[in-house]
């Protein structure tokens, strides 16, 4: 294992913790609004909208929907040029 690699796996690593962070630190999903089967069930057969687990967007919340949104962005990114960026630290 390279330098690149380790350190695309680390940048990796760091850009899931910061989103499960900001699910745990802000609170913003409500399990118990997750929809159960009788919900997915109407849901197909007569076109009802299912209920949502994630909670509203105010102020008490949005810093954590701003941290999911950029690790989650940062990890696809990380995600799709892994090799590249690898070969790029190693060239250093």
């Amino acid at each position: 294992m390279t330098l690149g690699e380790i350190v695309v796996n680390g940048l990796m690593g760091a850009s899931l913790l910061g989103a499960v962070y900001s699910v745990f630190r802000y609170d913003f999903l409500n399990p118990r609004d997750a929809p159960g089967y009788r919900d997915i069930r109407d849901a197909l057969k007569y076109g009802k909208p299912l209920p949502s687990q994630w909670k509203r967007l105010d102020e008490s919340n949005r810093a954590g929907y701003g941290i999911f949104a950029v690790c989650s962005l940062a990890f696809g990114i990380v995600i799709f040029a892994d090799k590249w960026l690898a070969e790029l630290i190693d060239q250093f």
